[in-house]
């Protein structure tokens, strides 16, 4: 209390009068206990408050204030919408999201991706070298999303072990981003503690950073929009390896499709085969009794209200926006000379989807990786 309502209060008293209650009274106007109290009070009441808002925002009686974060947790992501897959190497998705992958792309999604380098050092066959691997890996990448129903593969050509933190790769991103317009992005969590592969905790990153501000923010890379590329929100991003996770996606349907997929990348498999990742899915089962199978996330879900682009569906890349990406924005150095001719590479998959039919017999995700073993990319 400040000292002027201090004296204005203990004038009233006096003018009241009252003797011993009097000088209890004045006492604790002078009293430092007071000021705690009224500051205590003042807590509670915006604690109360704060709890109201957010009984009101789950009961979707009012909404949270524009840039802050609701209180409750988002509703599931549903489709179908658009989503774009961004990972650092050749098999990464399919181990880490290919049972979700396969559920949208049932579901009715457009689903893309992009992977950002040729997992060129993912072996350990003395036979092999570099370029003749990334060629491979490439191929097995296609043929997984084939199985699965992806629609396009972009490959950016960056040397596997080498990525970096940098805004050519961000405008890349970006880019890619601005041309397909994406509602959900799901990448590489770089926040995860210990031991994390460079290119994923990289590659998190710059994509993290791209959906947001970058993506959303005229300014950012103007040469898109001087190439008629408009800005763009995206929803919702799912970063998968996370210690945390938050969100999970229930695969059981397609944890058969999502076993094709891995199949196909046989380089990377060390022989396993189909009855391996049976035969594990059994014994889980076996042990644990029958179990939903999941993939888990952390979510990233945007809390401003979308905003209405001039166009809604995505651009299909032109020529010139294609050759943009990788001519003008490709790495100096070791990236171009190893895969000038793959660098941002179009990959259509549109006319040769094959559907994979899914199986009875469902292993949890974490027997995945057990049956296939440790991808050499990782």
């Amino acid at each position: 209390m400040s000292k002027k309502k201090q004296k204005n209060e203990a004038k009233n008293l006096k003018k009241q009068g009252g003797g011993a209650s009097l000088k209890r009274d004045l006492a604790k106007l002078d009293s430092p206990d007071l000021e705690i109290e009224i500051k205590g009070n003042k807590q509670k009441k915006q604690d109360a408050e704060l709890k109201d808002t957010s009984t009101q925002v789950a009961a979707g009686t009012t909404s949270a204030p524009i840039g802050t974060a609701q209180q409750e947790d988002p509703p599931p992501i549903e489709g179908p919408g658009r989503l774009m897959v961004i990972m650092a190497h050749p098999d990464d998705a399919e181990f880490v999201c290919g049972g979700t992958v396969a559920k949208f792309c049932a579901e009715g999604w457009d689903v893309r991706y992009v992977l950002v380098t040729g997992g060129d050092k993912g072996t350990h066959d003395p036979e092999q070298y570099p370029e003749k691997l990334a060629a491979i890996r490439e191929e097995e990448q296609r043929a997984a999303c084939r199985v699965l129903g992806v629609r396009e593969c972009h490959f950016l050509g960056y040397p596997d072990g080498f990525t970096v933190d940098e805004h050519e790769l961000r405008g890349q991103i970006v880019r890619l981003l601005r041309i397909h317009r994406p509602d959900v992005v799901i990448t590489w969590d770089a926040w995860r503690t210990g031991f994390n592969h460079r290119d994923h905790r990289n590659v998190g990153t710059v994509v993290s950073d791209a959906v947001y501000p970058l993506v959303r923010d005229r300014l950012f890379y103007q040469r898109d929009e001087e190439d008629g590329l408009a800005s763009h929100q995206v929803n919702e991003i799912l970063l998968a390896g996370a210690e945390k996770p938050d969100y999970t996606v229930d695969i059981t349907e397609h944890w058969m499709t999502k076993i094709e997929a891995i199949l196909c990348h046989a380089s990377q498999v060390g022989g396993r085969t189909r009855e391996d990742f049976l035969k594990v899915r059994q014994d889980q089962v076996a042990k644990d009794g029958e179990t939903p199978i999941e993939e888990k996330f952390r979510r990233w879900s945007i809390r401003r209200p979308v905003r209405k682009d001039p166009e809604e569906q995505p651009k299909e890349e032109t020529a010139d926006q294609t050759a943009a990406v990788s001519a003008a924005d490709a790495p100096s150095g070791e990236t171009s000379a190893l895969h000038a001719d793959t660098h941002v590479a179009r990959a259509p998959l549109d006319d040769d989807i094959a559907a994979a039919e899914g199986g009875e017999s469902t292993p949890p995700h974490d027997a995945v990786a057990t049956a296939a073993g440790e991808s050499n990319s990782d």
